[in-house]
């Protein structure tokens, strides 16, 4: 008899997550922290309360996990043929001024956007004392728990799932939304094999510098936590949650990409710091070392996403997509590496900036130089007629 699927927490990070029967055994690291986790499905069934209880109209039929701030149960509403998720925040995080702002924003921006590859919000509220939102339900699993059992993904399949991210990204960026926080364990792929991007909590609208979070400045919250996961977030990330940018969220895209065809992390350590000094100041290893099948366009691509300094990575979604989409019809070609962009003159420099160099004016010695060489033939031209003129007299 097959195993049923099961509730498991890491005792690194308390995320709790289903974790599919056949997993069941098995020593694996949490998608959330990494730590290895020995799971094992509980020898009896554990009774939760709010199963079969309602909350905006929803019937709570199964919890699907937690995370640090929030519980998430699998629902049904009346009449509608769909179920429903329900996330709502737990009591501890309900008391942290800080939390509930945060919880507020995501519904508010998981609203603005409807896009078949991002999951949606249907609706949020506040009832007997509980801070909820009614989400879309998605039919699937993760990208880490595919990677979990698996391994690795195979690299055409790991590339369509990708490029669906990337759409639902692009429209999220088109909004003024940065994600922040983009990693297998928060992509969900239906049994369709549709993929969405979820979990806009950490995300950020580009007109708005300030951090709810209570951002130090540093990258990190007011409770030393890192804005996101150390092994998917660029240098710039790490320096400063402020300098976040569309950049960002495609590096942190390809490093999800890397996991997926390589089945490993593209950074790993014992620890958060040592993952982010690995990001700082290393290159992730060759991909051929674990997925030598991976053709080397593919392979180019994911490395450029991965890219210290976001001028080398794509220029933004639309271009991701782009030559993600030629890396697939091409995998064996490998493109050149793109032009910089010139931006054309606007009109008169302001004041103080450098000239280009076929336009810079001369300064300093050059300018007296010519100015004196100028005076000399000026001279000797007056001297010339002078004399020119003398001679003619005399001639007369």
């Amino acid at each position: 008899m097959p195993v049923a699927d099961f509730l498991q927490t890491c005792r690194g990070c308390q995320h709790e997550f289903r974790v599919p029967g056949t997993l069941s055994g098995r020593t694996l690291p949490c998608p959330h922290c990494r730590r290895p986790m020995d799971l094992q499905a509980p020898s009896a069934r554990i009774e939760d309360k709010l199963v079969g209880k309602t909350l905006g109209g929803c019937r709570l039929v199964k919890r699907l996990g937690a995370g640090a701030i929030g519980v998430v149960y699998e629902a049904e509403m009346p009449g509608q043929v769909r179920h429903v998720a329900v996330k709502m925040l737990t009591s501890k995080a309900a008391n942290d001024e800080r939390v509930v702002p945060r919880f507020e924003r995501e519904a508010r921006l998981c609203a603005a956007i409807q896009h078949p590859n991002v999951v949606g919000v249907h609706s949020c509220g506040f009832e007997r004392g509980v801070h909820f939102l009614v989400m879309e339900f998605v039919e699937g699993d993760t990208l880490a728990a595919m990677v979990q059992e698996q391994g690795r993904v195979p690299w055409e399949k790991a590339a369509r799932l990708i490029l669906q991210v990337a759409r639902g990204l692009e429209y999220a960026h088109s909004q003024g939304i940065v994600h922040r926080d983009i990693k297998p364990a928060n992509i969900l792929v239906t049994t369709d094999g549709v993929a969405k991007l979820a979990d806009l909590g950490l995300a950020k609208q580009l007109d708005d510098e300030r951090s709810i979070t209570g951002d130090n400045g540093m990258g990190l919250t007011m409770q030393g936590v890192a804005l996101g996961s150390p092994a998917y977030m660029p240098p710039e990330q790490i320096r400063s949650a402020k300098d976040v940018t569309p950049a960002s969220d495609l590096y942190a895209l390809g490093a999800s990409f890397y996991q997926l065809v390589t089945g490993v992390l593209a950074y790993d350590g014992r620890s958060a710091a040592e993952v982010m000094t690995k990001v700082l100041r290393e290159e992730p290893k060759p991909i051929a070392e674990f997925a030598p099948e991976t053709p080397p366009a593919i392979v180019a691509f994911i490395m450029r996403c991965l890219s210290k300094e976001p001028a080398g990575r794509p220029a933004d979604c639309g271009r991701f997509i782009v030559e993600l989409e030629d890396a697939i019809a091409r995998p064996d070609v490998v493109p050149p590496p793109p032009k910089p962009v010139k931006k054309p003159s606007t009109g008169p420099q302001r004041r103080g900036a450098p000239s280009s160099p076929t336009t810079r004016p001369r300064t300093g010695p050059q300018r007296r130089a010519k100015t004196g060489l100028g005076l000399i033939l000026a001279i000797v031209v007056v001297v010339a007629l002078a004399a020119a003129a003398l001679v003619w007299f005399y001639l007369r």
